[in-house]
């Protein structure tokens, strides 16, 4: 029987992305076909807030109600039914049909595959195809349009030369804002990423205080920054972010993305299961249950020994009770569910949350002095972190000299220099000098050591100083490593973050930190990499740091950084997942050993 079919305002539905009657179920484009089993029969589509008859049928919630205020009879076996004779379907369902996935709806734009369940706040917060106002939108501009429309609308935006409040950026949201520069104005910010880097995305890393980006002060560090004027940073690569991001322009429209806190520490591998336990007259179940003071819901506190549920084995201490015989407890309280299982006759069916905590592989359970033996705390790199990239190499560079000549170079670099602790690296060269003339180094290039004065793992005002010990010797002798970009012209060099990324192990200074996680249990930061990478086996890097968390009050973990050990724990080829799992067990004070790179200037 066909339902009849009300006037309706055609307008987009922000859950499901689709046109939809408004009180009609919510339409899906779904990835893969979906199990017969978890398809509603009256829409003939995967359940949507599935409710379950008491004939044993189930159907979207929706598809329900609007046919049985046409006819009061389940729309199977025609058994007389009214809707307070539903109950939702179990828990175990609902999270199934979450699961479920499914392509964004704004095809044109945006190419996302997502979970059923997060789709609606991706087209809210997320989505490159969602329709959104114009960031004028206060001084009376109408447009409405995909966001990925917005940057060309302002170009031409009748408002875009008056003056609005500063629209503010969002935690977990896709903002576009206007940042005024004047014609000698820098944006003031370094960058790390790119979609040639294991960081996939361009993100900040550091703004500093004369810049447009920190007068402007709505960005922060860890903003992934998604379009500039206009031009999509998403697949960019490092050096077409940067070229983007430098071309001047005396409003610079960023559109960009800030992470939300995490409430908690990282999502932790959740399993459902389904126990039944049948009652002996003469035993007792043997189930004590308890709630949490940090939130709700009822967990098995233990077992008691010799009992029916400690001689089955399956139930676990720290499990956390959804259902009992189908009743939904997932926010219910001892009492009930003491209840539930006291007035069950003959069997107790159980559905249980229980989050697992693998153990750490042994290759990264030795102490920290072991580690020190092994090697584990400095990676491989004499294969490049970024497998795209190449490594550079030693070389030997000598030359003569007259006494009273200087080398005719200017350097930059050192331990605690104003960016970070880096290897003193050639910033320019005079070409009269005695090193332009032997044309043998150029700038960029890394120094290593001059007539066997080790210059690395030291200040720049003690570079300096060996150098200058070395002015009256004529014959001369650099180690240098070659640098992977140089400079021509008369401007100084200024190395990117990926010139740092392909420095050997040599040229690393490992940093280390501590953090205390915040009341909620969340470190601020979060992660990319691993063994199992499809970039190849990769460190783990930083992705991105959140505002106002442990890691972003501290300050000295940066985007881009490579993470080498968590308290007593190699993270040397690891995957991502034991990363993750390492990260996430650690209590208390956690101990960061980490490899810092500044960087690209903007």
């Amino acid at each position: 029987m066909s339902l009849p079919h009300a006037t309706w305002d055609p307008t987009v539905c922000p859950s499901c992305g689709q046109l939809h009657e408004p009180q009609g179920t919510h339409l899906y484009d779904y990835y893969q076909a979906v199990d017969e089993d978890l398809m509603c029969q009256i829409c003939l589509q995967p359940l949507v807030s599935p409710l379950d008859t008491r004939c044993g049928h189930t159907f979207c919630a929706r598809c329900l109600r609007n046919y049985l205020r046409i006819q009061r009879q389940c729309p199977i076996d025609r058994k007389a039914l009214s809707l307070k004779e539903c109950q939702l379907s179990s828990i175990l369902v609902r999270r199934l049909l979450d699961k479920l996935l499914v392509v964004c709806p704004n095809v044109d734009y945006c190419e996302e595959v997502l979970p059923r369940s997060e789709l609606e706040a991706h087209l809210l917060h997320r989505c490159r195809g969602a329709v959104t106002r114009c960031i004028k939108s206060s001084l009376g501009c109408g447009f409405q349009g995909p966001r990925s429309a917005l940057q060309s609308h302002l170009w031409e935006c009748a408002f875009r030369d008056q003056a609005s409040g500063k629209n503010p950026v969002s935690e977990g949201e896709v903002s576009t804002i206007e940042i005024q520069r004047r014609e000698d104005d820098q944006l003031g910010i370094s960058i790390v990423g790119g979609c040639d880097t294991p960081l996939i995305c361009t993100v900040i890393q550091e703004i500093f205080p004369e810049g447009a980006v920190s007068q402007d002060g709505r960005l922060k560090p860890g903003d992934q920054i998604l379009e500039v004027n206009g031009d999509d940073l998403t697949q960019a690569s490092h050096y077409h972010a940067h070229q983007a991001l430098t071309n001047f322009l005396p409003v610079c429209r960023l559109t960009v993305y800030r992470e939300r806190a995490e409430d908690s520490r990282p999502i932790e591998k959740e399993e459902i299961l389904k126990i039944t336990l049948m009652k002996h007259k003469n035993r007792q179940l043997g189930i004590k249950l308890v709630g949490k003071r940090n939130g709700p819901g009822v967990y098995i506190l233990t077992l008691i020994t010799g009992s029916l549920a400690a001689s089955d084995g399956r139930l676990k201490p720290d499990d956390r009770v959804l259902e009992i015989n189908g009743q939904d407890i997932t926010y219910g309280t001892q009492e009930q569910a003491a209840h539930i299982i006291q007035t069950s006759p003959e069997r107790v069916q159980f559905v249980v949350s229980r989050t697992s905590r693998p153990q750490t592989p042994d290759l990264i359970r030795s102490t920290s002095s072991e580690m020190a033996k092994l090697g584990a705390f400095s990676f491989d790199l004499e294969a490049p972190v970024c497998p795209l990239l190449n490594v550079c190499k030693e070389r030997l560079v000598s030359f003569t000299k007259d006494p009273s000549e200087t080398l005719g170079i200017s350097i930059a670099g050192g331990l605690i220099s104003q960016r970070g602790d880096t290897p003193v690296y050639v910033t320019n060269i005079n070409q009269g000098g005695c090193i332009g003339r032997c044309r043998q180094v150029k700038k960029g290039d890394v120094l290593l050591s001059i007539n066997g004065a080790n210059l690395l793992g030291i200040t720049h005002a003690e570079a300096v100083q060996q150098i200058k010990l070395q002015a009256n010797v004529r014959n001369l002798t650099l180690k240098i490593i070659e640098g992977a970009e140089t400079l021509d012209g008369p401007g100084n060099f200024s190395p990117s973050w990926m010139f740092w990324l392909q420095m050997p192990k040599i040229c690393q200074t490992l940093k280390t930190l501590t953090l205390l996680r915040s009341p909620s249990g969340s470190l601020g930061f979060s992660i990319v990499g691993g063994s199992d990478s499809s970039h190849g086996s990769l460190p783990i890097f930083v992705k991105s740091v959140v505002p106002e968390t442990p890691a972003a009050k501290d300050g000295r973990l940066k985007c881009g950084d490579i993470l080498v050990s968590v308290n007593e724990h190699s993270l040397h080829q690891v995957t991502h997942a034991s990363a993750v799992e390492i990260l996430r067990q650690v209590d208390g004070a956690v101990t960061l050993s980490v490899i810092s790179w500044p960087g690209t200037v903007v």
